[in-house]
């Protein structure tokens, strides 16, 4: 392989991640919104807590990619976290539950 086809592959990976990263947010938005303002329950909620904490393993995993420059990694993360905002009161609620009653 080429050094131009394997930046190539490297740079279309790159992009690949990038939007399961947003993807991976707005799956957690929309699981969230449907248990919130629909009332339709999709998955549990500490699968949907595992889940929402998960996507913080993205902006890692971006950076840490060889064609991940920081002009690249900034915009899905931002994009993320734009979408998680709604839900991060429900995801500290959630995760002060799970906790006590790990600890119970």
């Amino acid at each position: 392989m080429t050094a131009l086809a394997r930046s190539h592959h490297s740079s279309l990976s790159f992009t690949v991640f990038a939007w399961i990263c947003v993807l991976h947010a707005l799956v957690v938005l929309l699981v969230w919104a449907g248990e919130f303002y629909i009332g339709m329950a999709m998955i549990s909620g500490r699968t949907w807590l595992a889940l929402a904490w998960l996507w913080l393993a993205w902006p890692f995993a971006l950076s840490l990619h060889p064609a991940g420059t920081r002009k690249r990694v900034i915009l899905p993360v931002v994009i993320g976290i734009i979408l998680l905002a709604p839900c991060v009161g429900s995801i500290f609620l959630f995760t002060v539950w799970a906790l006590e009653r790990l600890a119970a």
